[in-house]
């Protein structure tokens, strides 16, 4: 049974990467632990199962209880999202998902608290001179089944008309961990595939097919239950010393190739997603969105967008 997960940083064979495969660190800044990942060749494409490319992961667990702790996640998302637009002054925002679902809603409730700007910058430009904002359009291009057309289509429509020097794309993620979900933001300039999270993979969004460069921001929200069930007799299996090992059959390696099988008939089936996740949804989408407008809106201080935000 394939681990399912689309964050970089749980990746098994990091740890097996060469100098000249790439690279896997974490700095903590604050309270806020940051992990990058490079993916360099197609070696290490191979091996980890993530494209080429640039990855980074910001923990912020615990920061929806905790106001300093939120504040301090929003920056640190902030400054990787600017760091990886590399200055672009044009900037597409899509939020992917269905926002009908809760747990693939992330996306567009992103897009609904962001301070787009682009048509005040071709209708207004003395008000857009004076607000000091950054070149932001955005679009919800909502899910095949309800449109009939891929995203990625829609998005280069969309993106022939505005030129944008870059494209912000946010979706939900799957983790292999309940405890990263709607707790971990995963940054990467590779681009992202719409539905891989529940195994419904569309056509890819990237810098391939649109010509500019894709940043896709994603935080994890469902885990696939055969992913946690078998991660989580693992944690068992490895707390338990070497007698105890010994003694509980059930752990021998014979058997854990069984337990996978079995668990292996969910897969693909079921989806596990917290109890509460409609409010975690609308916090994580909060601490997104206040992100990519001070990452995007970069003369305007917190203060004011938040007044922007309430227009």
């Amino acid at each position: 049974m394939n681990i399912r997960t689309d964050l970089a940083t749980e990746q098994g064979e990091l740890k097996h990467l060469g100098e000249k495969d790439g690279f896997y660190e974490t700095v903590t800044q604050g309270d806020i632990p940051v992990s990058r990942v490079r993916i360099v060749n197609e070696n290490a494409a191979q091996l980890t199962g993530k494209p080429i490319g640039n990855y980074a992961t910001i923990f912020f667990d615990g920061a929806f209880s905790d106001d300093a702790l939120f504040d301090q996640a929003v920056e640190r998302t902030a400054e990787v999202i600017r760091e990886f637009l590399k200055g672009a002054q044009n900037v597409l925002a899509v939020g992917l998902g269905n926002a009908e679902m809760t747990a693939d809603a992330l996306g567009p409730k992103v897009i609904d608290r962001l301070v787009v700007s682009r048509h005040l910058k071709d209708k207004l430009p003395d008000l857009y001179r004076q607000l000091a904002l950054g070149n932001l359009s955005a679009l919800r291009p909502g899910v095949l089944g309800q449109t009939g057309i891929e995203t990625a289509e829609m998005i280069r429509a969309a993106a022939d008309t505005v030129s944008p020097d870059a494209i912000l794309v946010f979706d939900a993620l799957a983790s292999r961990r309940a405890k990263r979900l709607c707790a971990t933001v995963q940054i990467s300039d590779t681009g992202i595939v719409p539905g891989s999270g529940v195994g419904n993979h569309r056509a890819a969004v990237n810098r391939e097919y649109l010509g500019v460069p894709v940043i896709s921001v994603g935080v994890p929200t469902v885990v696939d239950a055969a992913t946690l069930a078998v991660d989580t007799l693992e944690k068992v299996r490895d707390r338990m010393d070497e007698s105890e090992r010994a003694m509980a059959k059930a752990w021998t390696e014979d058997e854990g190739d069984r337990l996978r099988h079995a668990m292996g008939d969910y897969e693909n089936n079921l989806i596990v997603t917290p109890q509460d996740i409609d409010a975690l949804i609308d916090r994580t989408a909060k601490l997104l969105a206040t992100a990519a407008n001070q990452a995007i809106h970069r003369n305007v201080d917190r203060e004011q967008m938040d007044l922007l935000c309430r227009v």
